[in-house]
């Protein structure tokens, strides 16, 4: 039979024991904050191609700040499984903002990224020529075309025998559109992308 004083140490002891734990569980939460979601596609891009997006990120948010979810944000990735020829095309969404980045399918000594960002809610639209160490050559209208790729927006709307024109939108941004046979359009970058087609067209010309 345990005696009294038995008893006591072997409460007092496991009691310790309980006490030490929760404290080693306590502190542990204390020293390791949540990590971040790391902002990657669900599927393989290649390293030039998350520079591209992430310089252009953090170049938002340190300016207009629209289209631009916070930087702990997760982004999945949408296959585009027939790009326009002579192109890879990769997009990525997170919270309604969709970025689509372009480049030339040819290796290239200097890879250079075309990034359109668009945002269906707000009407946002903007785009940004990046090079491969994620420095940004153009931004804004002034991105429509460049060097490298010229305007495959505009090419592509105009192979498939629609019409392509500049346009000024409310907010003021200078945006290239596709109009269809039926009079409905796409933003240019979108419909190269995919992403609007003459089926889901619903933009006013």
């Amino acid at each position: 039979m345990m005696r009294g004083s038995q008893y006591l140490r072997i409460s007092i002891l496991n009691l310790a024991v309980l006490l030490f734990a929760a404290a080693m569980v306590a502190c542990g939460g204390a020293t390791e904050p949540l990590a971040p979601v790391p902002a990657t596609p669900a599927g393989d891009a290649p390293a030039g191609v998350l520079r591209a997006r992430d310089s252009v990120l953090d170049y938002l948010r340190n300016g207009v700040n629209e289209c631009v979810p916070p930087q702990q944000a997760s982004w999945t990735s949408d296959d585009v499984p027939n790009p326009p020829d002579g192109y890879d095309v990769y997009r990525f969404n997170s919270g309604g903002c969709a970025i689509s980045i372009t480049t030339a399918s040819e290796p290239a000594a200097e890879p250079i990224y075309h990034v359109s960002l668009g945002d269906g809610a707000t009407g946002f639209c903007w785009q940004a020529v990046v090079d491969d160490h994620g420095q940004i050559l153009l931004t804004g209208s002034a991105a429509q075309t460049d060097p490298t790729l010229g305007n495959p927006a505009r090419n592509y709307c105009e192979q498939q025998g629609f019409t392509f024109e500049m346009v000024t939108l409310s907010s003021g941004q200078l945006c290239g559109r596709c109009t269809f046979d039926d009079g409905q359009s796409c933003n240019a970058w979108a419909y190269f992308h995919g992403a609007c087609t003459p089926e889901s067209a619903d933009i006013a010309p």
